[in-house]
């Protein structure tokens, strides 16, 4: 149905104030990079996505959403003369987190690295329409720190990071 595909760095996001929605937010960029300059292993920023329409983010909370890390964005750019329900449908393949229990000691919650059984990430291709924000992660680093963890390989390198809730009021809120 496709013979060529449009690759995306990045995508803006832009989101209504928790306390009241008649105010836009600033834009915000989420990053899908390959390594390069300055991002050894690329950069994939991490998202908030919904999974289920039932449940509408920020009122919902984490309710009918996951943690993912924005792998890559694409566009499928349809074969001529084939007849398609999904034409300029904007894709993203993401790398799922579990969502973990609020750790005590911080109030956020532990999101660890989704694996299947034989250790493999799990991975989805889901619309672009289903991200809803921009998500602050931190490392979690426990009693040693990786050596090869930097400013920009440390989402790489960790299996295990804190929901960063006090990114920002709206976020803190919801």
């Amino acid at each position: 149905p496709f013979d060529r595909v449009q690759l995306w760095n990045m995508v803006c996001l832009q989101l209504k104030s928790f306390h009241n929605p008649d105010i836009v937010l600033p834009a915000q960029t989420i990053h899908a990079s390959p390594p390069g300059p300055g991002w050894p292993k690329g950069r994939q920023d991490a998202i908030l996505v919904n999974v289920d329409t039932t449940y509408e983010w920020p009122k919902s909370g984490l309710s009918g959403h996951i943690i993912c890390e924005l792998c890559l964005i694409m566009r499928p750019i349809h074969c001529r003369g084939s007849r398609i329900t999904w034409r300029d449908q904007y894709l993203c393949y993401v790398r799922r987190l579990n969502i973990g229990p609020c750790d005590p000691a911080t109030g956020m919650h532990v999101l660890k690295r989704a694996k299947h059984a034989d250790g493999t990430p799990i991975c989805s291709i889901i619309p672009l329409r289903q991200l809803h924000a921009f998500i602050s992660i931190i490392p979690r680093l426990g009693d040693a720190a990786d050596v090869r963890l930097t400013s920009a390989t440390s989402t790489h390198y960790s299996q295990e990071f804190f929901l960063n809730k006090y990114f920002d009021k709206d976020f803190y809120y919801a």
